[in-house]
Order: C-alpha cells, then sequence, then structure tokens
C-alpha cells in the first residue's frame, strides 16, 4: 500500500541531478506533507512531516577544512564552516521538535550531522531553491491526485510513466507539456547532455533550443507524424533525440523526448507509441484538475486590478488584504510599429500565456501566497507582504523579479515593472497604473534606465514625457511652437541650429559640456547660440519659454525613437 511520498522516494524520483540522500536518518521513509522554506533572519513556522529547505546555511566559496583533496581557506573560512554547522545543527534540533521529516541543504554538508535525527538531503549546488522547492511540491500534488486516481482505475503518475518509457528504451527521458516546460523526467539523466540537464534545472527548454529546432523544421515533423521521430542533435557535444508529440484525439498535448546516441528501432517506436495514450491521459487528467481552480484565481486578481468593493472582496478570498500590496507587470520590449503578421496577435497572447505558467511556478516556490493573471498586453501578478513594511515590500518585489529574469529560462527580453506598495487592497489600482506607466517607459525605444527591473521612480522621466506626449496629442498640439516654430522654420527639423539648442538644453545650458557633445569648439558652440537668439527669439533668461523648448525637443526624440524602432 502507498503511504505517501517520502524523502526516499522523492530522491529517487528526482535522480542525482537534482537530490543525494546525505543521511537517511529516521524521517527517510516518514510521509512528506508540505515544504517550509528556512529563513535564517525571520524563522519559520515548521511542520511535521514538511521538508525544510535550509536557505542561507550553504556558505558561499567555503570548504570544510580538512577534507581529503580540498584546500582551506584559512581560519576565516574554518570559523564560517563552524558557523555554518552550528546553525545546521541548531535547524536541525528545533525540526526534531516540531516533527519535521527532511533538512534539504546545498552541497557539501557539514559534519556533525551524520548522526541527525531528520533526513538529509544534499541539493546540487547549481540548483536554485526556488526550483526545487516547486518541484517538491508538485511531486506532493502528484502523489496527492494519484492516491485519488488508484480508486478510479487511472495508474501512475509522470514520473513513474517517465521511467517506465526510460527503461523500456535505456535512454533518459522527459515530458513536456505544449509550450515546452517541463513536466517530469525519468531517473538517469547523468546520462543526457548539458542541456537537458538545463531544462530540467530551468523546468523549460531554453529558448535557443527550440527556436533551432522551428528553424530545421523538427517541430513540423514531429507534429506531422504519427510516432516518435528521429531528432539530430542541435549542437555540438548533444546528443540525438527520439521524440513524440503526444496526441488527445486531434490536440497535440505534450511531448516525450528521449536522449538517444541512435534512432529508435521499430520495435521500440512501436512500444512507444502504445504508451502514449497513458502520458495524454494523465496530461488530460492533470490540466483538467488545475483548470478550474486557476481559472477562479485569475478572475479574482483581475478583480482586485480592477478595484472597487468587488476588489476588495476579491482580495480578501485571495488573502491579499492584509500588509502591503505590490503589483508586478511584464511584458517582452514593443515590437517595431511597422504592419503586423496576421498570427501575431495569437502568437503574443500564447507567449504571454507560457511567461504567466513559468512566473506562477517561480513564484508558488518563493511567494506561495502570489497570484497571476493575463492581461490584454502584459502579465500581471499581486504580491502581499503581510509582515513587512512598505520599503521591505517594494525590495522584496524588485528582488523577486529580477530573480526570476535572471533564472528562467523563458524570461527572454522581458521587462519586469513594480508598482505600489499599496498600503491595501482599496488603493491597488494606482499600484497597478503605477507598473503600466513603468512598464510602458520600460518596453518604449526611448526608455534609457537599461534595467530590465524598474519602479515608477526608476522612469520617472521617461514615463512623464510619455504621458506629456498623449496629452499633447489629444490636444492637437503642434510639435513646436513660438521660438522653436521659427526656428525649425529657419533651419528645418533636424538642422544644425535646432541640433545645437537640443545639445545645449540636454547638457543643463554648460557651453562646454554641449561643445564635447557635438564635437566642436566651444566658440563655435557660442557663435550658434547667438544666431539660435537672433532667428527664433529665444531668451535663454526667460526660464519658462527656456523649459518649453526643452519639452519639445525631447517629445520630438521620444516620438522618434518610436518611429525608428517600427522601421527596424
Amino acid at each position: 500500500m502507498d503511504h505517501g511520498l517520502t524523502a526516499r522516494r522523492l530522491v529517487a524520483e528526482m535522480g542525482p541531478t537534482l537530490l543525494r540522500m546525505a543521511v537517511e536518518g529516521p524521517g527517510a521513509d516518514r510521509p512528506l506533507t508540505g515544504v517550509v522554506i528556512h529563513d535564517p533572519a525571520a524563522g519559520a513556522e515548521l511542520e511535521r512531516g514538511c521538508v525544510v529547505l535550509g536557505v542561507g546555511l550553504s556558505p558561499a566559496g567555503l570548504r570544510s577544512p580538512g577534507r581529503p583533496g580540498e584546500a582551506t581557506e584559512g581560519a576565516e573560512a574554518g570559523a564560517g564552516w563552524d558557523g555554518h554547522r552550528a546553525d545546521a545543527a541548531a535547524l536541525v534540533r528545533a525540526m526534531q521538535a516540531a516533527g519535521a521529516a527532511v533538512l534539504a541543504l546545498k552541497g557539501p554538508v557539514p559534519d556533525g550531522l551524520e548522526d541527525s535525527p531528520v533526513a538529509v538531503v544534499e541539493v546540487n549546488p547549481d540548483a536554485s531553491w526556488m526550483h526545487v522547492a516547486s518541484m517538491i511540491r508538485e511531486r506532493l500534488l502528484d502523489h496527492s491526485r494519484d492516491s485519488r486516481r488508484s480508486r478510479d482505475g487511472v495508474a501512475g503518475d509522470l514520473f513513474s510513466i517517465a521511467n517506465t518509457i526510460a527503461e523500456m528504451l535505456q535512454a533518459p527521458v522527459t515530458v513536456e507539456d505544449r509550450s515546452a516546460a517541463v513536466l517530469a523526467w525519468s531517473t538517469g539523466q547523468r546520462g543526457a547532455d548539458e542541456a537537458r540537464v538545463e531544462s530540467i534545472l530551468g523546468r523549460a527548454v531554453h529558448h535557443r533550443w527550440l527556436d533551432e529546432l522551428r528553424a530545421r523544421g523538427d517541430f513540423a515533423r514531429l507534429h506531422a507524424s504519427s510516432g516518435p521521430v528521429h531528432i539530430e542533435p542541435v549542437a555540438p557535444g548533444m546528443l540525438s533525440r527520439a521524440a513524440m508529440a503526444v496526441r488527445a484525439g486531434a490536440e497535440v498535448v505534450g511531448y516525450v523526448w528521449a536522449a538517444v546516441p541512435r534512432p529508435l528501432t521499430d520495435d521500440l517506436a512501436r512500444r512507444l507509441e502504445q504508451i502514449a495514450p497513458l502520458v495524454a491521459l494523465h496530461l488530460v487528467n492533470t490540466r483538467a484538475s488545475s483548470s478550474w481552480a486557476r481559472q477562479q484565481r485569475a478572475e479574482l486578481a483581475a478583480a482586485v486590478l480592477a478595484g472597487g468593493p468587488a476588489g476588495a472582496d476579491a482580495a480578501r478570498q485571495l488573502h491579499l488584504e492584509t500588509g502591503p500590496l505590490c503589483v508586478l507587470a511584464a511584458a517582452p520590449p514593443l515590437a517595431g510599429a511597422g504592419r503586423r503578421s496576421p498570427g501575431a496577435d495569437a502568437a503574443a497572447a500564447a507567449e504571454r500565456r507560457r511567461f504567466e505558467d513559468v512566473l506562477a511556478l517561480h513564484l508558488a516556490a518563493v511567494h506561495p501566497s502570489a497570484v497571476t493573471v493575463c492581461g490584454n498586453d502584459a502579465v500581471y501578478a499581486l504580491l502581499a507582504w503581510p509582515r513587512s513594511s512598505p520599503s521591505q515590500a517594494l525590495d522584496g518585489t524588485r528582488g523577486l523579479a529580477r530573480d526570476f529574469l535572471s533564472r528562467s529560462p523563458l524570461a527572454g527580453g522581458h521587462v519586469v515593472a513594480v508598482g505600489g506598495p499599496a498600503e491595501s487592497a482599496a488603493r491597488v489600482t494606482q499600484a497597478r497604473a503605477q507598473a503600466d506607466a513603468a512598464l510602458r517607459a520600460l518596453r518604449h525605444p526611448a526608455a534609457a534606465s537599461g534595467s530590465r527591473v524598474a519602479t515608477l521612480d526608476d522612469v520617472a522621466l521617461t514615463a512623464m514625457l510619455l504621458a506629456l506626449a498623449d496629452a499633447t496629442e489629444s490636444l492637437g498640439l503642434p510639435d513646436a511652437t513660438g521660438p522653436l516654430h521659427r526656428l525649425a522654420e529657419h533651419d528645418g527639423e533636424l538642422g544644425v541650429l535646432t541640433g545645437t539648442l537640443a545639445a545645449y538644453l540636454a547638457s543643463a545650458g554648460v557651453a562646454d559640456d554641449a561643445a564635447g557633445r557635438l564635437q566642436i569648439h566651444v566658440n563655435t558652440l557660442r557663435y550658434r547660440l547667438r544666431r539660435i537668439r537672433e532667428v527664433s527669439g529665444l531668451d535663454f533668461g526667460d526660464a519658462d519659454a527656456v523649459l518649453l523648448a526643452h519639452l519639445q525637443l525631447r517629445l520630438r526624440a521620444v516620438r522618434a525613437a518610436a518611429l525608428d524602432a517600427g522601421d527596424k
């Protein structure tokens, strides 16, 4: 009888690529109940049967003093290692008192835990805690679903199926959904290549491999075939793949990929075809069981973003009503302004959905109360920080965004804006407006921040210029009025004098800086400034007149940057 997921089974299913049993302990065969991330600064509420992720208990760069074959870093490193060992031992004692089952630590595991009363699992040092947490949570959910399905005659989960296929083909296997997110994998992945390990650690196939497969027509062959397709390596050092599209009726719902040294025999190809319906059944059941709950959360998140009484009620249902609330908005940079292809909108919508899937998986591990929703042009996330100050909430959200963009292979060129924090759910509409304005500024070709994550404060100038451009356009106000209009009539919009004025104002009226920007002698600059006064009547001592001319020149630059991007 299956009593649930245990540490021993978890390590066997996730494989040595990610986990290794360092100390079995009494907790190795106890059913696991959940995952807790240990924060050395704030602590955490330990639960009976939980897996505790020892985040922060693996000192970077330290080696255990005196271990064979490893260099010590002197007294300082030894002291650091002793502190690490003491912290781990203290956490083990707290876990034993609470009845927690397993401690997960990044390797190398410190000495002194050999007789630990809880199981100790060593985590691949290159793996992110985010992915480890989300994988364990998914395995717990899979086992919970499978225990219910077994009563209805639906046996086996995707990891078990992947292991069955791997044993049959004698090759490491992954099961992926239609968007190339890695849902399950077999043991024995060390027999694969670095690209496979990268996909498992990142829980998704990297864009560069997907783009290459599409460009070569491999996905077209895969979708046209009812059986396995042999795919040659896409880069040196990689193995070839035996891949098969998994269908529910006519719809492709996922893929099976095996890293193989040679094409499958006809017999193995037939056997793989025979097991495909079981994979499809599991994918469809999993999707059906989660789609309703996910849709409900998305609708509630959309209501919170819309504000009003319904938004406040939705925030309560999502448990977002306490503490500062931040809004995260993500999107790729704006595409060119030229004619869009007929399928561009559909492709963009599919990409947003895929991005939301990966973002939701990330947040499920590092900020479980967060909720995501797809908008018409962006993906949003709502993050509540009940025990944080507003500044801590903003810094925390910004840090999560940076971490996600740096770790996820699907983030691509996306940029992320952070709005808020709102003091309560009733003020979330303002935080959403801030995030939208900051996202627009980040995506605009005129953006000068160079950052992929920003708040409205970070991109205030670009955001204000874009808002001002909207206002002048709605009023029908000309690009140039007064002195600037007269200068443009005499010199042309791209004339030498107009360019000189723009450089001078952009240099805050410092002649030497403006001359250096234009690569001319400062006396030449002063001569041009006299000509500008004569031609346009601009009084450089009139702050309002200078401000108006400067704003109009900046608005021209903003519009020109957008037009240039559209022509590319």
